[in-house]
Parts: C-alpha cells; structure tokens; sequence
C-alpha cells in the first residue's frame, strides 16, 4: 500500500505542469447562395466540433503543446456527409489529427519554437496566403489557424519582434538525370513574416510585413504588407481597422496581380453580452469583393471549469473571386447560423 501511495503521489508530480483543456461546438447554418447566371441554392445543414488542447511545462522556459481535431474546414464536420466512408451516413465519425504539434522555448526577451503552429489571426494572413478568396477568415477556416516551420519573438529596446518562417513546399532542391539532360536545380518554398506592436497612448498599431520566396528563378511569389489599429474605447464602443496590400511579381509576369484588402472592426459590451462587427473591402486587379459579420456572443454558463456561450451569427459576400474563374460580381452568399459552444479547462 506504501508503494502505490508513492507512486501515485510522484504520478501527481510528474503531470503537475501539465495543462489541459479544449472546446466543442454545435453550429446549425442556414447557407444561401446566388449566383450572376441567376442559379441558386439555399442549404440547411448541421457542423459540430470539438479540439483538444495539451501543454507541458519542463522548467526554464521548454515547453511542448499540442491540438488535436479533425482536419475539415475549421476544423468542422457536417452531418450527413461522409464521402466515401463505408456503412451509412450517421455511420459516419470524423478522424483526430495533430491540428497543432510543436516545441521550444519562451523566455522574458525572447523565444523560439518549430513544428506546427498558431499564428494569430489577421487578415493580411488572407490575402497573402488565400488571394483567391480575399474576404471572410479564409487562414482560420483552410489552415485551421496555424501553419508549418519556425517561429518566435525577440525584445529588442522594449519593442517585441514576431517572426515565423514556413515551410510551404519541400522539393528536391537538385536532381541530375541519367540521360544526360539539363539538372534541375530548385529550393523548398518558404514564407517570412514579421510584426511588431507600437503603442501611441490609447492607440495601437501592429505593422505586418509577409514575404513568399524560393522555387526556381522563374517562380513568383506575394509580399503583403500593412497594419492592423486599435483605437481607443468610445462610449462602451472598440473600434478597430487593417488596412494590407499584397503583390504578385511585376507587371507582365503570367500571374501577376496586385490586391487590397481593409477591414473595419467594432466591438460593443452589452448586456453580459459581446456585440462583434466587421465590413471587409477587398479587390485583386479590378476585381472588388464585400463582407460583412455580424455576431452576438450570449454566455449561458460560467464557472471554474469552463463556459457555455450561444452566438447568433450573419455573414454576407458579395462578389467572388475564385483563381482561375471568371469573377462573378453579381454572387451573393448569405449565412445565418447559431453556434453553442462548451469551453472546459
């Protein structure tokens, strides 16, 4: 009995700086679409997630975290379809991925970490990565929020630098081939981004410089560039703004574009309530695309443990680029949905 109390108290221990926590959500949506050529359709349909989340703690500053989820878009599954998967639809259950995994260390002035990562939402993120789609929170739905590489951050004159690094492509970086013919030479594809936050009184400005590079000497790629600002509370109001400018190679390359996007953001407390509201405006060439997201997060529980919250949700688009297809200015997507969501930790 005296071995199994100490070894139940030295398991205690050893978890001890082990924390772990995570949520699930329930979100029916109504979706409408309509396009230029006068087809529509309107869709009833039912998503649900839930993520778990891990970190570990072994002294000076190492850390290890981790989350885990289904690999769908933001990490949601939608009942009654199943692709492919044997037996019927509500047969179906969706698998559990590493949407996260990675280590390092975080110390007072600086830190660093490498493998799969978070990378806090802005919409420069977006445009850079997801040009084609411009408008909504495509980096959070499609990347579920993180991505692959290096990242960390460095204090220098009491400012704190971010940076990231992914890895958006491994290739074979040369390869010579047995007839004689001309070797490839090529390099993995990355993406460098870099922030810093600068406080001005009750002002806040986040400057944010992404750059894409690597492939071979005929390869293209994106640089954005902007800022993300906080104003200062008025009347129970936070007022928030981007504004980011992302462009594809030089003008003549084959797919050169230049792209804009600006976002403006209100928050509101009411009630035990938040009121949260955002208009994007976005084009690429002369394409122009809208948006817009209108929520209320209602809390139905709180304690200790976790939360319950209800947000009732409205999202319009209007226009859509899509890559390669024509651009539909007469598109319209409306969403209206409630998620009920169960935080625990």
């Amino acid at each position: 009995m005296k071995k199994i109390t100490l070894f139940l108290i030295s398991f205690t221990v050893i978890l001890a700086d082990i924390n772990i926590n995570g949520d699930a959500r329930f979100r029916p949506r109504y979706d409408i679409i309509e396009n230029g050529d006068n087809s529509s359709t309107s869709n009833l349909y039912y998503l649900y997630r839930a993520r778990l989340n891990m970190k570990a703690d072994i002294g000076d500053g190492w850390f290890f975290k981790t989350k885990l989820g289904t690999l769908g878009v933001a990490g949601n599954t939608k009942i009654g379809s199943s692709g492919n998967e044997p037996g019927i639809l509500t047969s179906f259950r969706p698998t559990v991925s590493f949407m996260e995994l990675y280590f390092g260390n975080m110390s007072e002035d600086w830190g660093f970490w490498a493998g799969a990562f978070p990378l806090k939402y802005n919409s420069a993120l977006d445009i850079h990565f997801y040009s084609d789609k411009l408008v909504d929170i495509p980096f959070a739905n499609f990347n579920n929020g993180s991505t692959l590489g290096f990242a960390g951050y460095k204090t220098l004159m009491d400012y704190k630098i971010n940076w990231f690094l992914s890895v958006d492509n491994n290739v074979i970086e040369q390869e010579e081939f047995a007839d004689g013919s001309e070797p490839i030479d090529d390099c993995d594809d990355f993406t460098l981004g870099l922030d810093v936050k600068l406080n001005f009184g009750d002002i806040s400005v986040t400057p944010r410089f992404l750059t894409s590079f690597g492939g071979t000497d005929d390869d293209i790629f994106p640089t954005t560039f902007g800022a993300d600002i906080k104003l200062p509370q008025l009347l129970g109001l936070s007022p928030s703004a981007s504004y980011y400018s992302s462009s594809n190679g030089e003008s003549g390359d084959v797919s050169h574009y230049d792209a804009d996007h600006m976002r403006l953001g209100l928050n509101y407390k009411l009630n035990k309530g938040n009121f949260k509201f955002f208009y994007d405006m976005a084009t690429k060439d002369d394409d122009k695309v809208s948006y817009m997201w209108l929520s209320y997060l209602v809390p139905l529980y709180e304690s200790d443990k976790g939360s319950v919250t209800m947000t009732p949700t409205f999202r319009l688009q209007n226009g859509k680029n899509a890559g390669t297809e024509s651009f539909d200015k007469d598109y319209s997507r409306s969403k209206i949905e409630v998620t009920v969501q169960i935080k625990f930790k």
